[in-house]
């Protein structure tokens, strides 16, 4: 049997926004891996005009030949963190270690853009149990909670992962 082609992280694009957006068709789910600054009902071309504000860069993940599976954005948070936002994984794909090589590739691609950052972080909504199961296991410790928006900051070290 033929290995399977190693997953590539690229510059995401509004086709792969669009496959996202699927992902997450109700409110409230676009709502939870989104943030509350993404409106409801919308567009992609709305959507990719909404999330690319304060330095966003956004990036997809690809297996060759099987498509796009997961989605994700990297930013300088506080001139100190590399920012990971806006990841979420296409369902039919969970549950297969994507959501791990999507957020070591993004804390790759943060150390790339920023080579200064001393750590990362990352929200999450406290009742996303198997994201913050993932965070934990990649180093990412709770920092304290939001108030207004409800999601609670989460930060690794530069020297945790991210080892593929």
């Amino acid at each position: 049997m033929k290995p399977a082609a190693p997953p590539a992280l690229r510059r995401a694009t509004v086709a792969d926004a669009a496959a996202a957006l699927q992902w997450t068709p109700a409110a409230d789910a676009l709502h939870r891996w989104a943030g509350p600054s993404a409106g409801f009902p919308t567009t992609p071309e709305r959507f990719w005009r909404e999330i690319h504000v304060k330095g966003y860069v956004t990036f997809a993940l690809e297996f060759p030949g099987e498509g796009l599976a997961g989605f994700g954005q990297v930013r300088l948070r506080d001139e100190t963190f590399g920012h990971l936002a806006r990841i979420v994984v296409d369902p039919a794909q969970r549950g297969q270690g994507h959501g791990r090589t999507l957020c070591h590739a993004l804390m790759r691609e943060a150390l790339r853009l920023h080579p200064g950052i001393t750590g990362f972080s990352l929200y999450v909504f406290p009742a996303n149990a198997p994201a913050l199961a993932l965070y934990r296991s990649l180093g990412f410790v709770e920092r304290g909670l939001d108030e207004e928006h409800g999601c609670l900051l989460m930060a690794a070290p530069r020297s945790g992962p991210p080892a593929p």
